[in-house]
């Protein structure tokens, strides 16, 4: 029973901490220094318009 219990409180604390790391995540990109607007990485802010022909 001890093994049980063990095994299931470090699964319960890895969930936990996974939780509170996503939701941290989470509010920072919300709350993150009242810029709208911002670009994704790798957006170098020119698109280009390129079709594939077939």
């Amino acid at each position: 029973m001890s093994k049980k219990r063990i095994r299931k409180n470090l699964w319960k604390k890895k969930t936990y901490f996974s939780i509170v790391k996503s939701y941290s995540l989470a509010k920072s990109r919300l709350f993150s220094s009242g810029n709208e607007d911002q670009k994704p990485k790798g957006f170098s802010g020119q698109q280009t318009n390129n079709k594939v022909f077939e």
